[in-house]
């Protein structure tokens, strides 16, 4: 009878191990929760489509990343974030400009680029 109910907790345990997986892939491919009229979910973020667009560009300075205001050529917020400490792909991303259309577009960014 022991081992009966081992069995039974071990199936329970992998069918949720199966739903969790297939919940989590579907997030970080975009899959879960898309409704049918295909309009962007809430609280999901609309990045710019050109720096024109953006209200705020993320670049290097003084080897930190800082916040500019579009269109000017000094920052209105310095982080601590060294520039050294990022991934290749990120370093390249703010030498061109990181563009964002409002202040919760900035503050993702800093999330991601400071973890």
């Amino acid at each position: 009878m022991k081992t009966w109910m081992k069995l039974a907790g071990t199936g329970v345990l992998a069918i949720a191990a199966v739903f969790s997986a297939a919940a989590a892939i579907g997030g970080i491919t975009g899959d879960a929760g898309a409704d049918a009229a295909g309009s962007e979910a809430e609280g999901s973020l609309i990045w710019p489509e050109t720096m024109e667009d953006a209200e705020f560009i993320l670049r290097e300075y003084d080897g930190c990343v800082a916040v500019f205001a579009a269109g000017e050529r000094s920052p209105m917020t310095m982080t601590d974030i060294a520039v050294k400490s990022l991934r290749e792909a990120d370093r390249a991303l703010l030498s061109a400009g990181l563009p964002a259309s409002s202040k919760d577009e900035v503050l993702t960014l800093l999330e991601d680029l400071g973890s």
